[in-house]
């Protein structure tokens, strides 16, 4: 079972194997929303000038909008090895592994998963060298397209 600082990922494409944020990329979450955004779409609406408040076309089941989760992650390792694992990391989320690029993630910590995800954005965040080791840490935006199936581990 994975550990709780960790994130399970699985590409949506037939066969792709399931990869633990720990073991496979040496890294480790360091934040994961608990709660993952729910909103409503827009209904359509006509806010006709001569009446007063407006005429909302409201369906039977409303339906959710996607979202942005951001993710917080982070490496500890042998001084000048950061990049490399991050590397590797981000080419698995861009679909260099052959799989694709949308994927199913599940936070251990949170029993949080959801189904539709695509990875959007990298950002750096701190980085410091000390006695031959080196932190790095960087956030992740994952675009939640599935934003009401959840995944259990």
């Amino acid at each position: 079972m994975a550990e709780e600082y960790s994130i399970l990922l699985q590409k949506e494409k037939e066969g792709a194997p399931i990869k633990d944020l720990v073991t496979d990329f040496e890294l480790v979450c360091l934040s994961f929303p608990f709660q993952l955004g729910v909103e409503a779409k827009d209904v359509v609406t006509d806010d006709w000038v001569e009446e007063n408040g407006e005429d909302s076309f409201v369906p039977d089941v409303l339906t959710l909008k996607a979202y942005n989760v951001d993710i917080e992650v982070g490496y500890k390792g042998n001084e000048g090895t950061a990049l490399t694992m991050v590397d590797s990391f981000i080419d698995y989320l861009i679909g260099l592994d052959g799989f694709g690029v949308k994927l199913k993630i599940y936070n251990p910590h949170t029993n949080v998963g959801r189904q539709g995800v695509r990875f959007l954005k990298y950002e750096p965040d701190i980085s410091f060298k000390s006695n031959g080791e080196e932190v790095y840490t960087f956030k992740i935006t994952f675009r939640v397209e599935d934003p009401k199936t959840r995944i259990v581990l």
